[in-house]
């Protein structure tokens, strides 16, 4: 018989993909957003702030929002 050494298992790593371009429910809805404004407009998708501007506040589950951006013209 043979002996097999196939060393130990390794996972393959996803280096260099940021969690910002998974695909969620928000994004694709930003995107859909996107297709219909006019040239100029864009989609950003943002952190609500915490009460009187403060946006990290421990212990608060906050929920991202789509802001939608005119040009400045």
């Amino acid at each position: 018989m043979t002996d097999l050494d196939i060393g130990p298992l390794t996972v393959p790593q996803v280096a260099g993909i940021e969690l910002a371009t998974a695909s969620t429910p928000l994004r694709r809805a930003a995107g859909r957003l996107q297709a219909v404004l006019p040239p100029g407009w864009r989609v950003e998708i943002v952190d609500t702030p915490g009460p009187h501007g403060i946006s990290s506040e421990p212990g608060k589950d906050r929920q991202p929002v789509l802001r939608v951006v005119m040009p400045e013209e």
